[in-house]
């Protein structure tokens, strides 16, 4: 063995040796065989993230304090997070009976509340849509945002529902206030999205719509059609805005998503909306997330923790971690934690905490000290 190793020529032993030392940091650093002989398992390494800025409603918005003050949406309560939100969406439902809004309100819930009680205008897909977002808002859910529909049953029929992040779901999930429901995905039972809703008009998995008061009757497909086209909002930070919305500032602030279903929907023919993608990240990407990063220390033979959002939690205040599995939670000082080696196993919990108090989604850590 020696002798054929010595009939290689040095410079490609230097090569294969450079390449055996290239393949042990690799490892090292990969913490797979690491010198401290550590195990670390991490849920969430990286996060999805849109190509496209989204401008979100500021925590210290003096409206969003004067809603959750005169409204009694404040009482209600739930444990489960997607039952909280239909508890809502069916509070802003039972607000005023479908009208016309003329003239239109303002983009906003005190505006919108204030004008259509006192009789001076009426609200239909879109007022029900803004007033159920600044509740959410309000209420520390800031990932909220407006969705407009189009349907492929004829041109110029449209509606207009709302988005919400589940972090309990890890995924954006629709409230339609106006008609009381939401949709579940029938092969799963979970919470459908817009683009999940449009994917089962083209022969993806199928829906069901789900009504947000469960004495409430309504049909399997209803509105579903709907779907076939539809814009995600850029922004939800209506609340500060002297006027109404137009029809062109819409198409300027919200996102089409197209692809090869997509429908000749408006009646000037064309797509009307300023921004347009055909890749389902740059709507559909993560919320409240942490990541999380490590090494470990060659001396200490601790593992070092650092954590990130990467902008995916608006009015960002910090991490909490668990130790016990959820049931107590401590405020991390920053975005670094050590982890002293154990002769037991390790498993924390990690979420992020915005500026309300809410936590986002759970990431997990595990830690094996061999």
């Amino acid at each position: 063995m020696l002798k054929q190793i010595k009939n290689i020529p040095l410079s490609r032993r230097m090569w294969i040796l450079a390449g055996i030392l290239l393949v042990f940091v690799i490892i090292y650093f990969s913490g797979v065989l690491a010198p401290a002989g550590v195990m670390v398992e991490i849920k969430r390494t990286k996060i999805v993230k849109s190509n496209f800025d989204f401008i979100y409603e500021h925590w210290k918005e003096e409206k969003l304090a004067r809603l959750r003050e005169t409204e009694d949406f404040v009482k209600i309560t739930e444990s489960s997070q997607l039952k909280y939100f239909l508890k809502l969406c069916d509070w802003v439902h039972r607000q005023w009976p479908r009208s016309v809004p003329d003239p239109y309100p303002l983009g906003n819930a005190l505006d919108i509340l204030k004008d259509i009680r006192s009789g001076k205008t009426g609200g239909f897909c879109g007022q029900y849509a803004y007033v159920l977002a600044d509740v959410l808002k309000s209420l520390g859910f800031f990932n909220v945002r407006y969705v407009e529909l189009w349907s492929n049953r004829g041109k110029n029929q449209s509606h207009f529902v709302v988005e919400v992040w589940s972090d309990r779901y890890e995924k954006w999930v629709i409230l339609d206030p106006d008609y009381n429901l939401y949709y579940e995905i029938k092969s799963t039972g979970l919470p459908a999205n817009a683009y999940e809703i449009r994917q089962s008009l083209f022969g993806g998995p199928a829906v069901a719509a789900r009504p947000a008061d469960s004495s409430q009757m309504i049909k399997e497909d209803e509105q579903a059609h709907f779907y076939a086209n539809f814009a995600a909002s850029l922004r939800s930070d209506l609340m500060r805005h002297v006027k109404p919305l137009t029809i062109g500032d819409r198409f300027d602030m919200f996102l089409f998503f197209r692809d090869r279903n997509t429908s000749d929907f408006y009646p000037a023919g064309g797509i009307p909306y300023t921004h347009v993608s055909e890749r389902v990240e740059d709507l559909y990407f993560d919320c409240n997330a942490a990541r999380v990063e490590y090494t470990i220390d060659p001396g200490t033979r601790d593992v070092l923790l650092s954590f990130y959002t990467d902008g995916s939690m608006p009015n960002f205040k910090g991490f909490s971690a668990s130790k016990d599995l959820g049931k107590s939670w401590v405020e991390l000082p920053g975005n670094r934690l050590r982890v002293k080696k154990s002769t037991t196993p390790v498993e924390l919990l990690l979420t992020p905490v915005n500026m309300y108090g809410k936590p986002g989604c759970l990431n997990t850590i595990k830690i094996e000290f061999k």
